[in-house]
């Protein structure tokens, strides 16, 4: 079925199309037998699906309910040799841990003098941060002297006069 009507078949068999493309799904079906075939086969498959009941059948519904029922019915047991293996296993890696020869090499961050460059980087921002507000002084103005200035207002300013 090269034809290009796939889909348009598919959503002709669903119902979802409007009526224009059903007209012309229509006409295309009346001259193409692949595609009759087609929505032949789906339309088989629609009818057996729809025969089939949705769930699981009776009988592996009935196994599996027999199946948890004994397996409900047997309860906890206690395993001496379950307890004493996992406490064996748990000894076996605190030991492991504790007792293990590698020492803190200098792969590790806290070994590896990371932490003294990254002060180093922290003091350089901090020193850069006061140099900037030093020289940041000596552009400190007050906002209505300058507002003043810009308007014309006390240009002229008599001997010892500030702003």
């Amino acid at each position: 079925m090269n034809c290009g009507y796939g889909e348009k078949l598919i959503l002709y068999f669903y119902g979802e199309t409007d009526a224009g493309l059903k007209a012309s799904v229509e006409a295309h079906l009346a001259g193409c037998p692949a595609c009759r075939g087609e929505l032949a086969a789906l339309e088989k498959t629609g009818a057996w699906l729809a025969a089939r009941p949705a769930g699981p059948s009776p009988s592996a519904v009935a196994a599996v309910m027999r199946a948890a029922r004994a397996a409900g019915s047997r309860g906890f047991r206690f395993s001496w040799r379950e307890a004493l293996l996992g406490g064996a296993l748990a000894a076996v890696m605190a030991g492991v841990f504790a007792f293990s020869s590698r020492s803190a090499g200098a792969d590790l961050a806290w070994n590896s003098g990371l932490d003294s460059r990254l002060d180093s980087v922290e003091d350089s921002v901090y020193q850069a941060q006061s140099e900037m507000t030093a020289a940041s002084a000596d552009w400190d103005y007050r906002y209505s002297a300058l507002e003043d200035e810009r308007s014309g207002v006390g240009t002229i300013l008599r001997k010892g006069e500030s702003l």
